[in-house]
């Protein structure tokens, strides 16, 4: 039996709230469940997230697999990181302290919409002459390319149109042959009757 962490969902339609749940694999998603690890509630602002750190640990130490949703939700909680540097050794007491320095290390981020846009011939700041004309041309060369390309790519569709119209034409004549060869036989058997009338 492999067990799993995964969301159980709950609430009316329309308006779900989630239970963290370990399970049976082979058991259906709203089915039993072996025990409840918290809740989840996404509708709230901000996101209302409840974990049994204690019980999910116990878990995740006998192997239990975690679903996509429950990991990406572990992942914004931080707890998977907490998950790692216990494995690794740090006592729990220290957990926090520990992840304090590691976000403290790590370099800022800067939100997309303050960083300065630059043009595409634009070149970083402290690079020589010499490869802001390299970069340039390469760029320009590999436009070129694509340009290029794309008439290849259009002439060969209109060739493909021109023949599809030349077979257009010679549908059309095989159609018009086989409807003068069945007006043609209508008449024969229409000349037939008449004689055998007469």
């Amino acid at each position: 039996m492999s067990v799993k962490i995964r969301m159980r969902r709950m609430g009316k339609k329309k308006k779900p709230f989630y239970r963290l749940v370990a399970a049976d694999s082979r058991m259906a998603r709203d089915g039993r469940f072996i025990e409840m690890l918290g809740h989840y509630d996404p509708l709230t602002d901000p996101e209302d997230v409840k974990l049994d750190y204690d019980k999910i640990f116990k878990w995740l130490d006998r192997g239990a697999e975690l679903s996509d949703n429950v990991s990406s939700l572990f992942r914004r909680v931080g707890l998977l990181e907490r998950w790692r540097l216990l494995k690794e050794g740090v006592k729990i007491t220290e957990l926090d302290a520990v992840i304090q320095l590691r976000r403290e290390k790590q370099p800022a981020r800067k939100p997309k919409a303050e960083e300065p846009k630059k043009a595409e011939g634009e070149p970083k700041e402290g690079e020589p002459e010499k490869e802001k004309e390299t970069k340039k041309s390469v760029k320009t060369e590999e436009v070129e390319k694509v340009d290029a390309e794309d008439e290849k790519e259009g002439e060969k569709e209109t060739e493909k149109v021109k023949a599809g119209e030349e077979k257009k034409v010679e549908i059309k004549e095989i159609d018009d042959k086989l409807s003068e060869t069945t007006e043609d036989s209508e008449k024969l058997s229409e000349d037939k009757d008449e004689k055998k009338e007469s």
